[in-house]
Order: structure tokens, then sequence, then C-alpha cells
């Protein structure tokens, strides 16, 4: 960046000095000594105007030579440079996106899986309050650049570990809208002081973004939260979209917790003939406390058909119930 000023410092240094010599030695106006300059460095050269005293033309051999070639070829040679250096930066994770803002920030684990990443990153893009949202993803599991499929998906990469506040200022977490800090290690409690540490960090760095931190120990969900956690949740690697789902519908993650490790509530087969309204069969096995029906068996395909309107004509041969144990 100093090069590319200098070297802009020099350019119009030579185009005034080149546009006030040939106000002195051509008797040109300052508007036809300037449209000569700019001509002439650029070698357009239209011929509406020319020098014609030796003064003059050895000003403007000066300026083709000291603007034109070498000045000019240098902005061009370092902006290609640029260009080049930034392309080699963004796919290696090597480049700062501090600027950016609104967007959502993924701090990796330990070891990141390529599949666990994609759903991830792919939630974020079916749900349409994420959707549209630049993605900043922060990992060393990679080495120098992400995987193929990660690539395709147009996400900015922080190639580093977000335990970092180098990295951590590179991914833009100040200015981001959310940011999702994975489990360093799902199965090792130690992650949850990891992600105190993470998340402390942000919240020093002036960060108000939304966090979602998962979370080892339930006995640490507390602490996460007042360190600065919006929401907390355990590490289930094969469904990543509960993360997402947790987010944008507050209160909802404890119930899939409670499903996920049958504590709390779980879901029951009902094996027995079933027709009529579902709103009909729901209301009946409220009533009698067997549980809440969130879907059916269908007797004539077999197919499990979740979530039916409560309007719609059942032939069950089964339901399936969501009750406390």
């Amino acid at each position: 960046m100093q090069e590319a000023l200098a070297a802009l410092f020099y350019l119009s240094l030579i185009i005034i000095v080149h546009t006030y010599a040939m106000v002195i030695f051509e008797s040109l106006s300052l508007r036809d000594s300037l449209w000569l300059t700019i001509v002439s460095i650029t070698t357009v050269g239209y011929g509406d105007f020319s020098a014609q005293t030796d003064g003059g033309r050895f000003s403007t051999t000066l300026l083709i030579f000291l603007g034109g070639i070498f000045v000019l070829g240098k902005i061009a040679g370092d902006f290609i440079d640029f260009r080049a250096n930034r392309r080699e930066g963004k796919k290696t994770g090597h480049w700062s996106y501090s600027r950016m803002k609104n967007h959502i920030v993924i701090i990796g684990s330990k070891s990141d899986s390529e599949q666990h990443l994609l759903r991830l990153v792919s939630e974020c893009e079916r749900n349409q309050e994420t959707s549209g949202q630049e993605i900043v993803l922060v990992t060393d599991s990679f080495g120098t650049a992400l995987p193929y499929s990660l690539q395709q998906q147009h996400i900015k990469f922080v190639n580093g570990r977000g335990s970092d506040p180098v990295f951590l200022e590179q991914a833009g977490v100040s200015n981001a809208d959310i940011i999702i800090l994975l489990a360093w290690d799902e199965s090792d409690n130690f992650s949850d002081g990891h992600a105190f540490d993470v998340i402390n960090r942000i919240r020093e760095m002036g960060s108000t973004a939304k966090i979602v931190a998962e979370c080892v120990d339930v006995k640490n969900r507390k602490r996460l939260e007042s360190s600065g956690a919006s929401l907390t949740i355990r590490p289930v690697r094969a469904y990543p979209e509960m993360i997402i789902g947790g987010l944008l519908n507050p209160g909802s993650i404890a119930i899939l917790e409670n499903l996920f490790t049958a504590s709390g509530e779980s879901i029951f087969i009902e094996e027995k003939q079933h027709t009529g309204s579902w709103a009909e069969i729901v209301f009946n096995s409220v009533s009698n406390d067997m549980g809440v029906p969130i879907a059916y068996r269908s007797a004539e395909t077999g197919e499990t058909v979740t979530s039916p309107a409560g309007s719609a004509q059942i032939n069950a041969d089964a339901i399936f119930v969501l009750r406390s144990e």
C-alpha cells in the first residue's frame, strides 16, 4: 500500500511539473497543457497538440519515460501483484475480513469434519433469517486450503485457531452478527474451558453478536452463558442443523436435546389402528394423557408422515407420540 501511494505521489508530481512546463515552453493554456500531459503520459497521442520547442520536447520525453513507462508500469505491476496476493491470501486463509459487517463466524474445533461444516453452512443458507449472510470459517484443520466442497460454498477462510485473538480479529468478530463456537473436543470437558476463554475474548473485543457455544458438560452451561454466550448446546456432530434451529427458535433446543438424550420426553410408538381426522386423534390422545401425537404410519403405504394438517383424514396402523417416561 505504501509503495502504491508513493508511486501515485511521484506520478502526480510529474504531471504537475510537465503541465507547467507546457505553459512556459509552449505558451499553452493551463487546460490545454494538462490535456497534452495526459494524452502524452498515457501514450494516446491524439495529435491535436504537440510540443514544438526544444524545452517542450525534452520535457515530454522525460514525461513519457519517467511517468508513462516507469511509474505507470510500476503501478500496474503493483496492482497485479496485489490482486494475486489477495487471491492467494484468501485461498490459504491469510486474508483479513476485519472490516466485514453483519456476517456469520464459525470457530472450528480441534479436528473439523468437512461434512459437518458443509451441512452447517448449508443450514445457514437454507434458513430465511440467515440466508445470504457472508460466512467466515476460522479453522486450522485443513492445511493450506479448504476442501473443494467448502470452497464451492463461497465461504471466507481464516487459517488459525479461534483461541488466538489475532485470528478472531482477522475474522471480524467485532462486527459479526452471529458467532458459532464449536466444542474444541466434543468428548472432553476441558473444551468448556476453551469455550469460556474464547467467549471472553470475543466480548472484550466489543462484539455484540449472538454467540452459540457448544457445551460438553451440562454443568458448565450457566458459566458459559454468564461469560457472554447467547445459547449453549450439546455437541451433536451428526445434526449440525440443531445449532441454527436452536438459535432461530429460542427454547426449542431443550426439546431437541431431551429427544436425543432420552432424558425427560421420548418418542413412543402406539401400534394400533387409528382412523379419522388428525385433530381428533391428537385431541383423544392428549385428553387421555397418552402423550402428544407428532406423526403416524400409513396403513396403506407404511410411510411415516410427520406433522399432518389437523383436517387431514388418515388411516394409520401406528402413531408416534411424545411423552414423558
